[in-house]
């Protein structure tokens, strides 16, 4: 389980035991119906993540293989077409979009891409911050998850630190209540609160915008992605050969078909 986004009413899902990426089209409570797969020639690995920009219809697959992100856009009679890189010579971990933004993360450094602009802004992270995912806030600052490695014996300890644009620390969640962070969502635009996947704990917590932990939202098997928009979709590996299952929370929990190879 690779990737989750909404564009509309279609869901898409990528997984890294496939190139393409299946597309759903949600038509209310436990009702899906599954559509055509995108697929392109020019991805060279199965997408390391996938995002989507309701403002401009446009839907952005990281290529891990290629070092780039492909920029597809979806045409009136219902398909997507590759409009080509909208960022090249990155190694992307994991993406995440904010309107008209696209946050492209790498271990290292975040990448700003501004969709209307063609511009890209990169901003380098802490040293010894290894990260998993971002979010941008409303505060143009950053929330970052995953790895704080420890000099100089090199142990990493889990971490979800939110930064300034220069990439300057300004606050740290406390690690001993995280396994492995390794996804973000926002919860409560109006409170700022967060959701954060825990694959090594196996559940998703509520953090507040100041990164203390309200509570466990879900104990779920195996995480590793999930997506609010109006209901919450949550990604899950299920088995050694990384197949997976999307199940959508709110207000009960239904399940998409199982991916398929």
């Amino acid at each position: 389980m690779c990737g989750i986004a909404q564009l509309g009413n279609e869901i898409f899902v990528s997984s890294d035991s496939s190139p393409s990426i299946a597309v759903f089209v949600f038509q209310g409570q436990q009702n899906f119906v599954r559509q055509k797969d995108i697929g392109f020639k020019q991805l060279t690995t199965p997408p390391q993540d996938i995002a989507t920009s309701a403002d401009f219809q446009q839907l952005f697959v990281a290529d891990l293989g290629g070092e780039c992100i492909w920029q597809l856009q979806w045409l009136s009679r219902g398909e997507f077409v590759v409009e080509g890189q909208a960022v090249s010579k990155v190694k992307p971990v994991s993406l995440s979009m904010n309107a008209s933004r696209l946050l492209v993360v790498e271990k290292r450094r975040l990448i700003i891409f501004l969709t209307s602009e063609k511009e890209r802004k990169p901003i380098k992270l802490p040293e010894n911050l290894e990260a998993e995912h971002a979010l941008e806030t409303p505060c143009a600052t950053y929330i970052v998850c995953g790895q704080r490695v420890a000099k100089p014996d090199g142990v990493k300890k889990p971490s979800i630190m939110e930064v300034n644009r220069q990439g300057g620390p300004i606050r740290e969640c406390d690690p001993q209540y995280l396994g492995l962070p390794c996804y973000l969502s926002a919860f409560s635009d109006v409170e700022g609160d967060l959701l954060v996947v825990d694959c090594q704990n196996q559940r998703i917590l509520v953090l507040s915008s100041l990164l203390k932990v309200v509570r466990v939202f879900l104990d779920v098997v195996q995480p590793r992605r999930i997506v609010k928009s109006g209901h919450f979709l949550v990604g899950c590996v299920r088995s050694s050969n990384h197949r997976g299952v999307v199940s959508l929370y709110w207000p009960q929990k239904s399940m998409l078909q199982t991916l398929p190879d």
